[in-house]
Formats: C-alpha cells, structure tokens, sequence
C-alpha cells in the first residue's frame, strides 16, 4: 500500500473518531465539569500511549547513541520537548474551550463550527513563511458567514457563548496543525504525541482543580466515557493525525479531518437524537462548503 494511500486512510479514521467524540464529550459534561473530563483524558492517554512510544523508539532507533551521535540525540530531544510543548499549548486550549462549548451546543452544531479550523490552517502558515491565496480568503470568509448563520439570530449580542468559544476551540486547532507540520520528522511522530498530551493533562488538571474542584465520585462515574475518549478521539485520533499527515499534505490532511463535523452531525442525531434547525443546517452546509472549496488544489 502507497504511503500516501495509508495516510489518507489514518486521517479517515482520525475524522471518524473525533466525530464520534463530540457524542461522548457532551455526555461527559452532564457527568463531570469541562476542563476536569478533559484533562484526565488527556493524562489516560498518554499512559496508554506509553507503551506504542517505547515499542516506537526502539524500532526507529530515533534515541538510540548506537544509531545517531549525541548532538543528534540532543537535537531531536530538544525538538521534541519544543514541538511537544508549543503544541500541547493549542491542544490544550483547544480541546478545553471545545468541551466548555459542548455545555451549551449540540455535539453536530460544535462538529460544525470546530471544523472551521481546516480554512484558518493557510492563514496561519503564513507565520512559518507561507502565503495565502486569494481563494484561501474567500474560503475564510464562506466559513465565518457560515458560522454567522448557524449562530446568529439577530446581532452580534445573539450569538452564544458556547458558539463564541468553539469558534476559539476552532483556532486553536488550526494553529495545532501548524505546528504539528513545522516539528514533525519521520521518527517522532509518537513521541510528539505523547508530550502533547501529558503537557495538556498535567497542566489542564491543574487548572481543574483551582477552579472546578473535581469529586472522586464524579470521576467513577464518569470512567466508561473517559475511557471511550482515552482510547478512541484522544489516543488514536490525535496519534492517527500526526501519522496521516507524515504522509501527505497538510491540504489533503484538512480536507480529509474536516469530515469529523459529518460524522459528529451523524453520531449526535442517532445517539442523542439532536436535530438542528433549517438556519443552523443551512450555516452547517454553508461552512462545509468552504472547507471542501479551501482544500482544492
């Protein structure tokens, strides 16, 4: 199987995921606060990735003082550490103004808005030296009318909090892409990984516990869906996105996660029966449309 092929089928699976995540996330809300459920996911799975990193490290060699010199050994250390952290950073701001969202929107209304990371991705490459295209622009544009009509109802005051705050979430996954793009190699895409989601758990559960209090009791209860979140969007599908896009291009990559919104739209209404109004599937098409339009080549 081509390189590419495998990419495309690792960012399809990535989208499927995190569809399905936003069902559990939303459930997850009614259980334990937003920023306390997500960063325990975070910290699980970078536990669980532990073991694929270990197994990863010694089949690359990536560390290994037999295979490279020290100086390489310390560079790729300390880009790891660097990459891992500056992306840790949007993840965690990300992933947090995502659930905090999630309290108030439907889980296809947030698929939707968050999806709006795939047009912002060019206007931020432009911070590595990058350009943007006039159609890039335009797609831009598509989106934030889009989310205008999904979210408003009269002026700007009518727009909600929660669509306020996906809106961040959607951002701040575009920069997380960038910068997934500017420190990936083809060796320490799991190491990448795992230093993202620790830095988010760890500093997320801090924050948690300042300003949520968690409950022991509450964390029980909500165990099955923080382990459907362990392993499934947060494990596999951030892993799967820095596998994918080792293997193609960060467009092909946008193009391919930006189904994650269907799939969030599909998983919300057959499990949690939500519907969305003409106006909101309307901004919802409008939106989509964008996303396919700004990834064309």
């Amino acid at each position: 199987m081509a390189d590419r092929t495998k990419g495309n089928i690792a960012l399809l699976l990535t989208a499927l995921v995190w569809g399905s995540g936003f069902v559990a996330q939303r459930l997850g809300n009614e259980i334990l606060p937003p920023m306390t459920f997500n960063s325990i996911r975070q910290i699980m799975a970078g536990f669980v990735l532990l073991p694929v990193l270990t197994v990863s490290l010694h089949n690359s060699g990536y560390l290994s003082r037999e295979k490279s010199t020290a100086s390489q050994i310390s560079f790729r250390r300390r880009k790891a550490m660097i990459g891992g952290l500056i992306c840790g950073v949007f993840m965690m701001v990300g992933s947090m103004t995502q659930q905090i969202g999630l309290v108030t929107i439907e889980a296809g209304k947030s698929g939707f808005i968050s999806s709006i990371y795939i047009v912002f991705v060019p206007l931020f490459s432009v911070i590595l030296g990058g350009s943007v295209k006039p159609r890039s622009l335009f797609c831009i544009a598509m989106a934030i009318a889009g989310f205008g009509v999904m979210s408003l109802k009269g002026g700007l005051g009518t727009i909600g909090k929660g669509d306020w705050i996906t809106l961040i979430s959607a951002a701040c996954f575009a920069a997380q892409i960038v910068a997934v793009s500017y420190f990936l190699d083809r060796n320490n895409d799991i190491l990448l990984s795992v230093i993202q989601m620790f830095f988010c758990g760890i500093v997320g559960i801090v924050i948690a516990m300042i300003l949520e209090h968690p409950e022991i009791g509450a964390v029980a209860e909500g165990l099955p869906l923080l382990l459907y979140m362990t392993f499934f969007p947060t494990a596999t599908g951030f892993t799967l996105q820095i596998v994918g896009q080792k293997y193609t291009d960060s467009s092909s990559a946008a193009l391919l996660m930006s189904l994650e919104s269907v799939f969030a739209l599909v998983f919300g209404m057959l499990i949690l029966h939500e519907m969305m109004s003409v106006r909101e599937m309307i901004g919802a098409g409008i939106i989509f449309a964008a996303t396919i339009l700004g990834q064309r080549q």
